[in-house]
């Protein structure tokens, strides 16, 4: 929705490095350079009766249609579920991703309004089938594929 960088977005979401606690967010990475993240939390600012919310899902352009937004949602999916969640929720403020996130298994809830916009809020079951992304204590994406 903003023209914000990646390794903007990266730097302010820095402190959410945590272990078990929420929010926590996840880092892809080429080698050292950051190219994509995304956040489970509590709460994303709509619906607090929902919980938890997937939320700053972002790729850097270069990166994008890899993979890797898949699964970044992927460890955020393993990790709510680690923490005894059965459902995870989002929104989305831009039409065009609802089918992406549909594809990946989201359903849409309904309709709400987030900072005077509209956003289509979607939820994920959490299954118990395997994931095949691991998560190291640095938050790295171990099955990220590598761009030259």
């Amino acid at each position: 929705m903003s023209d914000v960088t990646v390794e903007r977005v990266i730097e302010r979401f820095s402190a959410q490095l945590n272990e078990s606690g929420l929010p926590i967010t996840f880092f892809a990475f080429d080698g050292h350079k950051p190219v994509g993240m995304c956040t489970l939390r509590i709460n994303d600012g709509i619906r607090p009766e929902l919980k938890p919310w997937l939320g700053s899902l972002v790729v850097d352009p270069f990166y994008q249609k890899q993979g890797i937004g898949k699964r970044l949602i992927d460890v955020v999916m393993k990790q709510a579920k680690e923490l005894g969640f059965e459902k995870l929720y989002l929104f989305a403020f831009d039409k065009t991703l609802l089918d992406y996130y549909a594809g990946l298994g989201s359903d849409k809830i309904g309709i709400d309004v987030f900072k005077n916009h509209p956003v289509t809020v979607m939820e994920y079951t959490l299954s118990a089938k395997e994931n095949t992304c691991e998560i190291y204590p640095i938050h790295r994406i171990s099955c990220m594929p590598r761009v030259k």
